[in-house]
């Protein structure tokens, strides 16, 4: 259930960087000072952010580097705003629920 919850910190992080500065929704936030404020490594932070990517939920500024990812700015994006401002849409987009928890340690095996 971690990952969702980290995923959740992103997201909230992120749409509060939004509506204090909307200018941030264009240029990025960058994903170091996420990682420190959320206290989430590297591979935390990019694991969830691929994630999130996938979902369309965030966009990024991102490149490959001997086989691991760097991000450097990431953006909230028109369908993550409708995810924070819609409790259900949320829970069906980043489910907090332990049968996801579970599917996610079966798919680690």
């Amino acid at each position: 259930m971690r990952n969702q919850l980290l995923r959740r910190a992103i997201l909230n992080l992120l749409y509060q960087y939004a509506v204090e500065a909307p200018q941030s929704m264009i240029v990025g936030v960058e994903a170091r000072e996420i990682a420190l404020q959320l206290d989430m490594t590297p591979y935390e932070f990019a694991f969830n952010a691929l994630y999130l990517d996938g979902k369309g939920l965030i966009t990024n500024d991102r490149s490959s580097s001997g086989g691991e990812f760097q991000f450097y700015a990431v953006m909230i994006t028109p369908a993550g705003i409708d995810v924070i401002e819609n409790p259900d849409h949320m829970e069906r987009m980043v489910p907090l629920t332990r049968d996801a928890d579970a599917r996610n340690r079966r798919l680690k095996s």
